[in-house]
């Protein structure tokens, strides 16, 4: 599976399918975080599922779920405490993998630049340009 290496040690991905949940282990992913909340549109493994599958393999596994319409601050927490406190590398799923660059944007806004956030993240098709003010906004209130 190719991944998205948004910095050492982070990678972000569509949705993961169960079958690939071993390679993810044999390539050294410690920590699955999954930000697709259960029911959202498309058929896909709910959330106990993967959760049962990643720890079957040995890894460490994290529901997040994010509706970025209705964004609030308790998952970028969240997700910024899994970052800080969880064992690397990391690897955070959605749909396309958009939100998971989204959330970790959001998380690393008050110690990266704006700029070197939103170009790590185009580096992986992501484009985040729009969230400038927002994590520029961001760093001033950290």
């Amino acid at each position: 599976m190719n991944l998205g290496q948004i910095e050492d040690g982070f990678f972000v991905s569509p949705q993961l399918k169960p079958e690939h949940l071993a390679g993810l282990a044999a390539q050294g992913v410690k920590t699955i975080i999954n930000n697709r909340p259960d029911g959202e549109r498309g058929f896909y493994p709910a959330h106990a599922e993967m959760a049962e599958l990643v720890a079957h393999h040995g890894m460490e596994y994290l529901f997040i779920p994010v509706n970025p319409m209705a964004l609030t601050m308790e998952p970028v927490i969240a997700f910024g405490t899994a970052l800080d406190e969880m064992p690397g590398p990391v690897l955070a799923y959605c749909a396309s993998g958009r939100r998971c660059a989204m959330m970790w944007a959001l998380a690393k806004a008050p110690i990266k630049p704006a700029d070197e956030i939103i170009t790590a993240c185009a580096a992986q098709g992501h484009d985040l340009s729009q969230m400038r003010p927002m994590l520029m906004q961001m760093a001033q209130a950290a």
